[in-house]
């Protein structure tokens, strides 16, 4: 059952899209380049195609099983490290950076990524977040207002803005600008 984000969330993801955006010399509509921001962050980010050290493991979430890995974060003491699965589409590659960055932005606590039984860790509160915040940070409540009242088409603001049409779609819903810009 998915749980309700803590109450002042929202409006602080709406705070980190705009910070970082002024922070970038961007206006708080512009598109803004996950890859740009890691770089501000002092995040690195690698492909996993990098990673030629381990063939086979590469090759399997690159080739087989693409939809088993999008992204993770390592961390080591308080230096992340994103990797991310460039076999992905580059939009959706945007969204799994967006969204790494939203783990580290919040500090969120790194987990080991298995638990005592060999399952994959997963902590519902910080996924949500970071889910939350990525596309935040992609689509800023600004940028949703920008699209719908400009009348971009969710297929001009995917190119516009180097995201899917899923988070421009997500992002417009959210964020109200449908019901206020279709009356």
């Amino acid at each position: 059952m998915k749980k309700q984000l803590r109450r002042g969330f929202k409006t602080e993801a709406d705070a980190y899209a705009r910070e970082f955006r002024r922070e970038l010399s961007l206006r708080p509509y512009d598109p803004l380049c996950p890859w740009r921001l890691a770089r501000h962050l002092e995040i690195p980010v690698d492909p996993l195609s990098a990673y030629t050290e381990i063939p086979e493991a590469v090759a399997y979430f690159m080739e087989q099983d693409q939809k088993s890995f999008s992204a993770m974060t390592l961390c080591d003491a308080y230096r992340r490290r994103i990797i991310h699965n460039d076999s992905h589409p580059p939009l959706r590659q945007a969204s799994n950076i967006a969204h790494e960055l939203g783990h580290g932005i919040l500090g969120h606590i790194p987990r080991p990524v298995l638990d005592e039984h060999g399952c994959r860790y997963f902590d519902v509160e910080q996924e949500d977040e970071a889910n939350w915040l990525g596309p935040a940070l992609l689509i800023s409540k600004e940028s949703a207002f920008h699209i719908a009242k400009t009348k971009m088409s969710v297929v001009e603001a995917s190119k516009v803005y180097q995201v899917s049409e899923q988070v421009i779609t997500m992002r417009l819903n959210v964020s109200g600008t449908r019901k206020i810009f279709t009356k």
